[in-house]
């Protein structure tokens, strides 16, 4: 890494706080291992009393957690408890609904079960029909968050927009079903798991699908008024607060710091292991990170392409633009996740690189498209590599 072109990227990310960009900025790149970057910028909170971000300040990470909640259903596989190929009714036998039995684990992992997205019309409409008409889920049970239970029995009829492999549809659902997969299968908490099998080898001290109480104090909040912050349209709304904290949701429930997740990415490129602790075989990493419905094409939101090309878990850059989604110097075959509200992870394993840019996000258009500026970020630090 030149360090005449990373230095300026530092104090890029403070002007774009100072300037009023975002008032919240937390980085963290590494290059073969080697952390180049690790900054904070700005406040932990609104407010003029906020105290100064620092490094191990908490992000609500939002869809990032969509590759760590894949991650485990992968270890899983390797266990021989979870088939790919198997319907997901085997596992989850409530779901209903016309074509359902179609529905494979590999089609949750790859958005082409059909689902359509939360803030999608059918979707909506499913959930204001159920409401009004005085739905109750059913009692909880052992083992089962309460939030996460209610969702779940809001969605087991949810509406599919397209057949099992037909289509990507983006959708967070399909997540929230991994995440009750991976619980009745293992038994365990997705937290107590992950803390077992991820977090506790890797050192991610920082990272939680249930934030504990006596951490919610480092965990970044959001000004009313701006996305994802108090008084949001639902399913969104303040992404900091206990209740977002407190339920562990396998699509966006996880906290955690660029750091961690820089380290998570790290394990990734080294193909599944880091340090001495091997986290994923090298054949899980290679399958979770090509792209798994070649020729598909893609949905995501208001935005329609040609080709989707995803992995398990990852989003595989291919020739695809997505506007606002991410830079322009990385290389075909980059691995991404971003979040809303302003977080992504990248792996580009040409250049030996991983990247963690969590900004709280102030602005977004009508079609849910970031105005952030992680696509001028990891164009800064893509220049910076020099191998020459």
């Amino acid at each position: 890494m030149l360090p005449e072109r990373v230095a300026p990227v530092r104090d890029l990310c403070a002007r774009w706080v100072k300037e009023g960009h975002t008032p919240t900025l937390g980085v963290c790149v590494a290059r073969r291992g080697v952390i180049v970057l690790h900054e904070a910028f700005g406040v932990l909170g609104p407010g003029p009393d906020s105290p100064s971000l620092q490094h191990d300040a908490l992000f609500a990470v939002a869809s990032v957690t969509k590759p760590v909640t894949a991650t485990l259903v992968m270890q899983l596989v390797e266990d021989g408890l979870l088939g790919l190929n198997r319907p997901a009714k085997d596992y989850l036998p409530e779901i209903s609904g016309e074509g359902t039995d179609d529905i494979l684990v590999h089609h949750l992992l790859t958005h082409t079960s059909g689902y359509c997205f939360l803030t999608d019309p059918p979707m909506l409409e499913h959930l204001r029909r159920k409401v009004a008409g005085g739905f109750e889920p059913p009692p909880c049970p052992d083992g089962s968050h309460p939030v996460v239970h209610k969702v779940l029995s809001l969605h087991w009829d949810a509406p599919r927009v397209v057949g099992a492999g037909e289509g990507m549809v983006y959708s967070t659902h399909n997540y929230v079903l991994l995440g009750e997969i991976v619980r009745r299968v293992s038994g365990r908490k997705l937290e107590h798991l992950a803390r077992e099998r991820i977090f506790g080898p890797l050192g991610m001290r920082d990272s939680y699908y249930e934030v504990p109480e006596s951490e919610s104090g480092r965990v970044v909040q959001r000004a009313p008024g701006i996305p994802f912050g108090p008084g949001s349209v639902p399913p969104f709304e303040n992404l900091g607060s206990r209740g977002w904290q407190d339920a562990p949701d396998g699509g966006g429930g996880l906290f955690s710091t660029p750091l961690d997740m820089t380290v998570f990415g790290q394990m990734t490129l080294d193909g599944g292991r880091y340090g001495d602790a091997r986290i994923l075989s090298p054949a899980a990493v290679a399958t979770m990170t090509r792209n798994q419905i070649p020729g598909i094409h893609a949905r995501l939101l208001s935005h329609e392409a040609a080709d989707a090309s995803w992995g398990y878990g990852w989003a595989v850059t291919s020739p695809t633009k997505w506007k606002y989604f991410d830079g322009s110097l990385h290389p075909l075959g980059t691995l991404s996740h971003s979040g809303a509200g302003g977080a992504a992870l990248w792996i580009d394993r040409e250049h030996e690189l991983v990247g963690a840019y969590f900004e709280v996000c102030t602005r977004l258009t009508e079609q849910y498209e970031f105005l952030w500026n992680f696509d001028l970020f990891q164009n800064a630090i893509t220049a910076a590599v020099d191998d020459r």
